[in-house]
């Protein structure tokens, strides 16, 4: 993989990846065996901090899972250590299967909450330029006896997320199906965030009742700015138009 930069390809520490995988009708059960030995994550590559495989929903955020989408998660000590593993042979096997790969490498900006017990990922960058692209990933274990009230809230929040001025990409990813969720969203920028955040009075909502109603046992939220791209998503690279900028 050679990735396209955003920014000075720096001796960044503590880089995030978050990679989506497509895979053709033909190779859905093998991806789903992958996912299922944790296959890119075995070897324990050079570098790795933290990494989960995770699948997705149909149509986005769904009960319904995707067998033909899935996601990698990880945390490298190093730039060079996150870019070798993807141009290594460790992952070739699993990349020679897929018909389309998009890849994103991170710089956490901020981040609090829990995921298996600690935060992986440490604040390594300040975004200064307000007119960049934020990537924004929440994380959740929900309660058993919370998810039909959790679920029963999803389809409007994702149908407001959809419409939300300065949104760029949303998908729902995950560890188990129902219980561990996450929501990975790209946004044109910081502004778009918060307009998002504290005018969506329905969100807000949502958010409060999650606090009063103790839906989640473990929870985290994160942001990121983005480096650099590799390949597409759906045919386009989602970040085009900044590297154009």
């Amino acid at each position: 993989m050679d990735f396209r930069f955003l920014m000075p390809a720096n001796n960044y520490q503590s880089v995030v990846a978050l990679s989506f995988f497509q895979f053709p009708i033909n190779k859905r059960w093998w991806a789903l065996g992958q996912m299922g030995k944790s296959s890119l994550l075995t070897s324990t590559p050079r570098g790795l901090l933290f990494g989960k495989m995770l699948g997705s929903g149909k149509g986005g955020f769904s009960m319904v899972p995707d067998f033909t989408r899935y996601a990698l998660l990880t945390v490298w000590s190093t730039l060079e250590d996150a870019t070798y593993f993807f141009q290594s042979g460790l992952s070739k096997e699993y990349l020679l299967n897929t018909s389309e790969i998009y890849s994103l490498l991170l710089l956490p900006t901020r981040s609090h909450g829990s995921w298996d017990r600690k935060n992986p990922f440490v604040e390594t960058y300040t975004i200064k330029d307000t007119t960049l692209p934020v990537v924004v990933l929440t994380r959740a274990t929900i309660c058993w006896y919370r998810l039909p009230e959790f679920w029963s809230n999803v389809p409007r929040v994702q149908a407001i997320i959809q419409d939300s001025p300065g949104l760029l990409f949303s998908i729902g990813v995950g560890e188990l199906p129902l219980i561990q969720q996450a929501t990975i969203s790209i946004w044109e920028n910081s502004d778009a965030i918060k307009d998002f955040a504290y005018q969506k009075t329905f969100h807000k909502e949502v958010v409060h009742k999650t606090r009063t109603r103790n839906w989640y046992k473990e929870e985290l939220f994160a942001r990121f700015l983005p480096l650099a791209t590799y390949g597409t998503y759906q045919g386009k690279d989602i970040l085009e138009s900044y590297f154009k900028k």
